[in-house]
């Protein structure tokens, strides 16, 4: 077994391609490999703040990072690359290409880094009030945050697909905080899990354990395709029709963005490292 020089986890730069081509040699594959592990985990883990809770100066002005805008640039690349220059595919219901949302939301990263910069606490509180607004109190705007009312019954907490997202947690030692009085399939809840995940497959890819890094990855891959890509689309879309061109709106097609192209990338890896 042999560890690579990988990069420091979250050490994140936007780097390009995916696929060893000509001239690049084998620790220059392993690298962009280890970068682009890197990126999706630091992605899940910035989704979890957005969607996690009430916003404070230090959530914004992590968004607000030259880390996440890479992150997200990366995730840009990905798509570009895996698509042939491409636009890539519709995200869902919103018609628009996945691409186009991920760049979307490298510029509202762009612009919050501005209004950031001026006042955090300020652009906190407007933020507050609008994750209020469409996640927290029910009304015209309100968005569910949770996979059952989208694959099962309106407004049902803890469902039969609930409890299947759990054993996904369990098995991986993942486990949350308020276990049976919070929704474990909770949008946040799913984007930490990933970036849990996606640090372990990181880990192990680092380690020069690829066979472990692929099984991880191929679990990643069903839960998206179980529990993220069912719904990711909908809820987008409910929230762009709330929040207009909005902080959330940006994030939340983002989000189901990135969930299409991870979902493609971490699949042909986990095929790639199987075989090695």
């Amino acid at each position: 077994m042999r560890k690579r020089c990988a990069v420091a986890l979250f050490c994140v730069h936007a780097v390009h391609g995916i696929c060893k081509g000509a001239g690049m040699d084998n620790k220059n594959h392993e690298s962009e490999i280890a970068l682009h592990l890197a990126n999706r985990a630091y992605v899940y883990g910035a989704l979890h703040v957005v969607f996690g809770a009430l916003p404070n100066a230090d959530v914004v002005q992590r968004i607000a990072s030259d880390n996440t805008k890479a992150a997200l640039g990366d995730a840009l690349a990905l798509c570009r690359a895996s698509l042939g220059g491409e636009p890539g595919p519709c995200v869902g219901m919103l018609g628009v290409s996945a691409e186009r949302c991920l760049t979307e939301a490298i510029g509202e990263v762009e612009k919050l880094k501005g209004l950031v910069d001026a006042d955090a606490e300020a652009i906190a509180c407007k933020l507050k009030s609008d994750y209020s607004r469409l996640f927290d109190i029910p009304g015209d705007s309100y968005v569910h945050t949770w996979e059952s009312p989208y694959v099962g019954t309106e407004g049902t907490l803890f469902q039969a697909s609930t409890l299947n997202v759990r054993e996904y947690y369990h098995e991986a030692g993942y486990r949350l905080q308020a276990e049976k009085h919070f929704p474990d399939d909770h949008i946040a809840a799913m984007m930490d899990y990933l970036r849990c995940t996606g640090e372990k497959a990181y880990n192990e890819y680092a380690d020069g354990l690829d066979r472990d890094a692929a099984s991880t990855l191929d679990v990643q891959v069903r839960f998206l395709k179980q529990h993220v890509l069912t719904w990711a689309d909908v809820f987008a879309s409910r929230v762009v029709e709330r929040d207009g061109l909005g902080y959330y709106a940006a994030f939340a097609k983002a989000l189901a963005a990135f969930a299409q192209v991870d979902y493609a990338f971490a699949g042909g890896l986990a095929k790639e490292l199987a075989a090695v």
